[in-house]
C-alpha cells in the first residue's frame, strides 16, 4: 500500500474539559531545608552607649572620615566615570551621525 501525502492541518477547536485526577502516590523522603525567609520587623532600639574618642586628625587638619563614607564616595566617583564615558560614547555617535549628513548635503548639491 501506498503512503499517503501528507496534508496541511486545518484550525484547531477549543479543548475539551480536563480528565479525571490521578490517585495520589506513597510520601516520599523529606528534602532538604530551604533558604531563610525575609527577616522581622526591627526591634526597639536600645539604650545609647558612652560618646567615644574623638578620630585622628587628617593632614589637613580635618577628621579622617570613615571607611563606609569612603567607599560611598567611591562608589560615586565610579558611577560619575561611567557617564562620562557613556556620554563620550555617545558625542562620538553624534560626530559620527554629523558627518553622515554632511556628506549626505554634499551628494544632494552635486545631483542639482
Amino acid at each position: 500500500m501506498a503512503k499517503r501525502k501528507k496534508s496541511a492541518r486545518g484550525e484547531r477547536g477549543i479543548p475539551g474539559p480536563p480528565g479525571p485526577t490521578g490517585h495520589a502516590g506513597m510520601a516520599g523522603e523529606r528534602g532538604l531545608t530551604g533558604k531563610a525567609g525575609v527577616a522581622g520587623a526591627t526591634g526597639r532600639p536600645g539604650a545609647r552607649g558612652a560618646k567615644g574618642s574623638t578620630g585622628s586628625t587628617g593632614s589637613q587638619g580635618r577628621v579622617v572620615t570613615s571607611p563606609g563614607r569612603r567607599r560611598l564616595i567611591a562608589a560615586v566617583d565610579r558611577h560619575i566615570e561611567n557617564i562620562y564615558s557613556e556620554l563620550t560614547v555617545q558625542m562620538k555617535r553624534m560626530a559620527k551621525i554629523q558627518a553622515q549628513i554632511d556628506e549626505l548635503r554634499e551628494r544632494v548639491r552635486r545631483a542639482l
